[in-house]
């Protein structure tokens, strides 16, 4: 029982992230962070065909799937959420899997949960992840260089709080 409910909530976080993905368009150098209507685990979504007047049909099989997953999450009726809700998704699914990942590999004592420090680092956490966004967004920092930015922060910021059992 132990080691389950961290499990639990290293699924909730990953939960909450197969929910955010990157909008890429290349032709117009524009990236955008959304929140899809399904869970999925691919991040990065573009259009092969872009602004060109090729069918699908004259795409290679591999082109032709990334089209129809860019139609899929990216080009719908519906509209979907962009930005801050995607990137407070974000932060607290990494917070939540890095904070459990730590406590199943390195630390044997309870962790008690106080809902001032859980907000008070997934603030700090939202504000570092908006200004990387920023430059995520104008310039050319690769989407896997601010995972790991976020989560090297999640670490500085959970394990001075956790301690060993003495």
């Amino acid at each position: 029982m132990k080691k389950f409910l961290p499990i639990i909530w290293i699924l909730v976080g990953a939960l909450l992230l197969s929910f955010i993905g990157v909008k890429n368009h290349p032709s117009q150098e524009h990236r955008m962070v959304i929140v899809k209507h399904k869970p999925s685990f691919k991040l990065e979504y573009y259009s092969p065909i872009g602004d060109s007047k090729k069918l699908l049909e004259e795409l290679s099989p591999e082109e032709q799937k990334e089209e129809i997953l860019y139609r899929t999450f990216i080009k719908r009726s519906e509209s979907h959420t962009i930005d801050n809700i995607a990137l407070a998704f974000f932060q607290v699914g990494i917070y939540l899997i890095v904070l459990n990942l730590l406590k199943l590999i390195f630390f044997r004592r309870k962790y008690r949960f106080k809902l001032g420090r859980f907000i008070s680092l997934n603030v700090i956490g939202l504000a570092v992840a908006m200004a990387v966004y920023q430059i995520y967004w104008t310039k050319d920092l690769e989407l896997w260089m601010a995972l790991l930015g976020q989560v090297i922060l999640n670490l500085m910021l959970i394990f001075p709080r956790l301690r060993k059992n003495s």
